[in-house]
């Protein structure tokens, strides 16, 4: 285990290294700053930077074509021609050549490089150089002076001007004329065949032959577009074109070019060199960035797992000497590791990094240091940390969880009001404390010591108040935990219990508390089900014991009723009898029934039911017996089928017993409304009539059983007829709801409808 351990942390180590080689290069990229974006191009052909030189190499062959008719004659360099014309004195007119000019900035000290840059003295070194006003410069001949001091230079300026421009000229022709380019251009303007102004660097090349190149850009005065294969092609070429044409038509080209296969070392291929070259480095970069980000991962993940083993990773965790102490001072030892390491680095690391690496990069390598002197303080730290915590020591060990059991000593068993005010003062006067400190610190000293010492308070601050917003967090917790106990045991789930372990102090003997009424209420509760239970139990029994004789009884009257016995008072006897016997079964199957219903033993058959052709049905099975007591039945029902999800048989129990309590109960030569309507995804069946005996009880109370609307029980009926009803309707999934408005008694069921 050990050995495995060395290893990994080796692994771990190199593949921290292998970041820092990812990191370096890509950060040391010359495309640094530009994302990773730009390594997306194929070629470089494809990057903004080609674009760009592409489009300045374009300003500098026009500037060229400017140049070419200032500084040459007949193609060839004219230092004779005139280029200056000055006015110096009343009516006094002069006119400086070209190599009148290089003479005179030669003399102020002022010469060529070779970059073609003007060095040596400057144009404002000269004394006694009088201002004079200037008429006409070759290089700008359509100057207009915006201000009255733009017209008048000193001549020593002026040929200062005359040597840039002429060095710019230099520059293009030493480049592109001189030297072999892979940019090749061409520019013509036409009047004649004889007449006509060429500018090129390449001759004999057909617009194919310059395609063929690679990038091109060609326009035409004949044409309003740019025809070009460059990702953006300059919009300006055109109105420049026009702008330099000598002859006023439109005969007129501009064909520019690069050779992309680079046969000649110039700007373009060193910039393709370089671009392949930091490309592929860039990605190399990438590649091991995320080799190293991988494999520190994983040898992290090694780390957490076998941290604190010795034999294997279940065995008992072992604590090394200082793991032994406080997570606290354990930190505290850490940081002071931390700033000595930094102390020597700045003393001599620092000074070591120098010696190997350019200026511009030591800002770099510091930071290298720094982060990894911080990762690995960092990383040993939070080894140790989590060998407490596999221990279980981090908590009980600590100095916070000390200095809190010996203040839960004073405010445990205070109210909760005491305890509120007393952490509030204490939480409160240390935030007073530290904000002294730190304003102490901060406008007293600004040594790097006392800047530590500020980061150490801030961090302090930070951490108590993260501490008393976790206890208010928590608290709040508890106090959610505690509703929603009450609530559920308020929605009838007596069994829910809660978690006390995660409480604490006064909270956790609230919680048991709860448990204890919980459980008093499941006790009280499962004794109300086991009686309820005896009950059904009972009826069941009960009712079946007195079926046995009571068929015996209405058999016995059957048969003494075939006898044909004359004696109409006999008769009477054995038609009381008879009657009282069937009104005895029908309250016999009613009680077995509705103790069923209510308990739910019965078995479903759920099927798809037509409820408007269940109520045509029912309203013809009921409309001859309702003719009986001469109650008329008036239905409004949809045209469309409406599908229910339902037992028939049980459904038709619902319906029966809610016409035959019209039957019974309505009063006699008034009318039964029925209706079916749909609300929404629900289907309402309503029936509607007149009692006919007043109806002095409430619509909840003739859901109970044995309950009637005839309070005087003069009609026949067990009263359990519409809580049956009720009990039959909710067990199929549906609604049952009665509503009483005087004499007016309407019933309610509602299913819903089959999507």
């Amino acid at each position: 285990m050990k050995k495995k351990k060395e290893f990994v942390v080796l692994m771990h180590v190199l593949f921290s290294l292998l970041v820092v080689i990812g990191v370096t290069i890509m950060y040391n990229n010359a495309h640094y700053g530009e994302g990773i974006s730009w390594i997306t191009h194929e070629t470089y052909e494809d990057t903004p930077a080609f674009t760009r030189q592409f489009k300045s190499d374009i300003d500098d062959i026009f500037n060229y074509v400017k140049y070419k008719e200032v500084f040459e004659t007949n193609g060839r360099l004219d230092y004779s021609k005139p280029i200056i014309r000055v006015t110096d004195g009343p009516g006094t007119t002069s006119e400086y050549t070209v190599d009148e000019m290089i003479r005179r900035a030669k003399s102020l000290g002022f010469y060529l490089n070779e970059q073609f840059k003007v060095s040596g003295g400057h144009p404002d070194s000269s004394d006694g150089d009088s201002d004079v006003r200037v008429d006409y410069r070759a290089y700008e001949p359509d100057f207009q002076a915006t201000e009255p001091g733009e017209a008048f230079l000193t001549l020593d300026e002026l040929s200062y001007e005359v040597l840039t421009h002429l060095g710019n000229y230099y520059s293009f022709y030493y480049r592109f004329i001189q030297n072999s380019s892979n940019l090749k251009f061409e520019i013509l303007y036409q009047n004649t065949a004889e007449d006509f102004k060429l500018y090129s660097n390449v001759s004999g090349k057909t617009l194919d032959d310059f395609k063929a190149m690679g990038r091109y850009l060609y326009v035409t005065g004949e044409g309003l577009y740019v025809d070009s294969n460059l990702n953006s092609a300059p919009k300006d070429i055109s109105s420049q074109l026009e702008k330099m044409n000598p002859y006023n038509n439109g005969n007129y080209h501009m064909t520019v070019a690069v050779d992309t296969d680079y046969p000649y070392n110039d700007a373009y291929a060193q910039a393709a060199a370089s671009y392949d070259r930091m490309r592929i480095l860039f990605i190399i970069g990438m590649i091991s960035l995320g080799l190293g980000i991988l494999g520190c991962a994983a040898t992290l993940y090694l780390l957490i797992c076998l941290t604190g083993h010795e034999a294997n990773e279940y065995d008992a965790i072992r604590l090394d000497r200082i793991d032994r102490l406080p997570a606290e001072s354990c930190l505290i030892l850490f940081s002071a590791a931390a700033v000595c390491a930094l102390f020597l680095s700045d003393q001599l690391a620092y000074k070591i990094i120098h010696l190997f690496l350019a200026d511009e990069q030591w800002y770099y390598g510091e930071l290298v240091l720094r982060v990894l002197i911080y990762y690995a303080v960092g990383l040993t730290a939070a080894l140790s940390i989590l060998k407490r915590y596999k221990a279980g020591t981090l908590w009980s060990g600590s100095l916070i969880n000390r200095g809190l059991k010996n203040i839960s000593l004073y405010i445990k068993h205070h109210r909760f009001t005491t305890r509120i005010m007393i952490s509030y003062a204490v939480f409160l006067t240390f935030n007073i404390a530290m904000i002294l400190a730190f304003c102490f610190l901060l406008f007293t000293y600004s040594s790097l010591e006392s800047r530590i010492l500020m980061g150490a308070v801030a961090v302090l601050f930070f951490c108590l108040d993260f501490w008393v917003f976790h206890q208010m967090y928590k608290n709040a917790w508890e106090t959610d935990q505690v509703n929603q106990a009450l609530l559920n045991i308020s929605q009838g789930d007596t069994t829910y219990k809660i978690d006390t372990g995660k409480f604490n102090g006064k909270e956790r003997e609230l919680a048991e508390n709860i448990n204890h009424i919980s459980t008093g209420l499941e006790a009280a509760l499962q004794e109300k089900v086991r009686s309820e239970r005896l009950k059904a139990d009972l009826i069941t029994n009960v009712s079946h014991d007195i079926k046995t004789p009571l068929t015996s009884i209405i058999n016995y009257v059957d048969l003494i009723k075939r006898e044909r016995i004359q004696d109409p008072k006999i008769q009477g006897y054995l038609e009381v009898l008879e009657q009282k016997s069937q009104r005895l079964k029908t309250l016999t199957e009613d009680l077995v029934e509705a103790s069923k219903a209510s308990s739910g033993n019965l078995k479903l058959e759920i099927a798809s039911i037509d409820f408007v052709e269940l109520i045509h049905q029912t309203n013809g099975e009921f409309e001859e017996k309702f003719s009986i007591r001469h109650l008329e039945l008036v239905s409004t029902l949809p045209a469309e089928s409406i599908l229910i999800e339902a037992d028939g048989r049980y459904l038709w129990r619902v319906l029966e017993n809610l016409y035959n309590n019209a039957f019974k109960y309505a009063m006699e030569h008034s009318r039964v409304y029925v209706d079916i309507t749909r609300e929404e995804d629900m289907v309402v069946f309503t029936m509607k009539n007149i009692s006919e005996n007043p109806l002095n009880i409430r619509a909840d109370e003739l859901t109970e059983r044995f309950v009637r609307g005839d309070v005087a029980r003069t009609t026949e009926g067990s009263g359990l007829g519409i809580s049956i009803a009720k009990s039959l309707t909710e067990l199929q999934g549906g609604e049952f709801k009665l509503y009483i408005d005087g004499d007016l008694f309407k019933a309610g069921v509602a299913f819903p409808v089959k999507k």
